[in-house]
């Protein structure tokens, strides 16, 4: 077996800079190639490649790191000579996108070969290692091709008053789109169902607002995966699964949740408390505003609503989660209408609908954060 270095170690370190700053150029250069990492990313996805890394490395043998060799061997296709050098560029790129770790291994002959490892963000994308946290279907939603004809059409949402790029494209809105199109739909419930497991994980570590409740309401809780998390914390908890009946059809029964079909723009099932999770992003404030004022009738007194959504920041800079947040707000404009919003923006969208008390509880995640409504 050979030996392990970082790849620091083995090479010359250019000592001399650039005559000038080409960062800015550097940087348009690497938008306007931008195209080319989700193709090699999707093409990582299809071939399994976390999930053959992340199987080797288990072996005492790999000493953590893996070649391009040693995955490509893997590989349920008919092997040739050059398969290993192709596979290395794409885990070089996945390895600058943060995804994989890279080091050196000095081979028993002296030869140096490029290894890799998985790292915490590529660990999303092992199967067989972490199931919770795996996000498969929610790569896959995003790239289905319903989307990608949406988003070639982009600049005409920006020319046309009053369009909703998706319904250009497909004739009928998202939600419609989804009841005629049951692979999407599946494929649109397990992302949600994906990354409800991952956020509600770490809410419920953190949040201690269901503490007391005795009635609880999802709304939209699409197959009840966040109530059966909770409830499975708080098992007193009488749970309410609220979300159209087309989705509440596919839902699986589990004990302490019912499950309940309806329209939330019409009325909401009463509760003592009720749950929005990701829900208002996909729509315009006046829709809200509806179902907020539909919540503020089925709430007591001393009732409120839990907000869990995308907290955009006042200003934006360029950081990981001004750029998640852009990202998802110009996903929801060109789909389905909707947008991110600000604390002051969901604090108002409270105080139209008769709310008297507002408050940003935690953060879960960087822009993910758990509000209440009180009535």
């Amino acid at each position: 077996m050979g030996s392990y270095t970082n790849d620091k170690e083995n090479h010359v370190v250019e000592t001399l800079t650039p005559q000038i700053d080409d960062s800015g150029t550097l940087l348009a250069m690497i938008i306007g190639s931008n195209m080319v990492f989700p193709a090699v990313f999707k093409a990582a996805i299809e071939l399994n490649l976390f999930d053959i890394i992340a199987k080797e490395i288990s072996h005492e043998s790999s000493v953590g790191f893996v070649s391009a060799f040693e995955i490509a061997s893997k590989l349920p296709i008919t092997q040739y000579s050059d398969l290993p050098n192709r596979l290395d560029r794409m885990l070089r790129l996945l390895a600058s996108h943060g995804l994989l770790s890279i080091s050196t291994r000095t081979n028993d002959d002296g030869s140096i070969v490029r290894v890799y490892a998985i790292t915490p963000a590529g660990k999303h994308f092992v199967h067989h290692e972490n199931e919770d946290n795996y996000m498969d279907a929610f790569t896959s939603y995003l790239n289905h091709p319903a989307f990608l004809g949406v988003w070639s059409n982009l600049k005409e949402a920006i020319i046309e008053p009053e369009i909703n790029v998706f319904e250009k494209v497909h004739g009928i809105p998202i939600y419609e789109y989804f009841e005629k199109d049951q692979q999407i739909n599946n494929l649109f419930n397990k992302a949600m169902t994906q990354t409800c497991a991952i956020h509600m994980k770490i809410i419920l570590e953190i949040y201690k607002g269901y503490e007391g409740i005795s009635t609880l309401v999802d709304v939209g809780g699409g197959n009840g995966q966040c109530l059966k998390m909770i409830i499975s914390k708080y098992p007193s908890i009488k749970a309410i699964n609220f979300d159209l009946p087309q989705v509440i059809e596919h839902a699986p029964p589990f004990p302490g949740i019912e499950h309940v079909g309806g329209n939330m723009f019409e009325c909401v099932p009463q509760g003592d408390a009720i749950m929005i999770k990701l829900v208002f992003h996909n729509w315009s404030d006046e829709k809200c505003l509806e179902t907020l004022i539909n919540c503020h009738k089925a709430l007591p007194s001393n009732g409120k609503v839990i907000i869990v959504d995308f907290i955009s920041p006042e200003d934006l800079e360029s950081t990981n989660a001004s750029k998640m947040i852009s990202i998802v707000d110009n996903m929801m404009f060109i789909t389905a209408g909707g947008k991110e919003r600000t604390s002051k923006e969901f604090e108002s969208l409270g105080k139209h609908s008769g709310f008297s008390k507002f408050q940003v509880v935690c953060r879960a995640f960087s822009i993910l954060g758990v509000m209440e409504l009180y009535k």
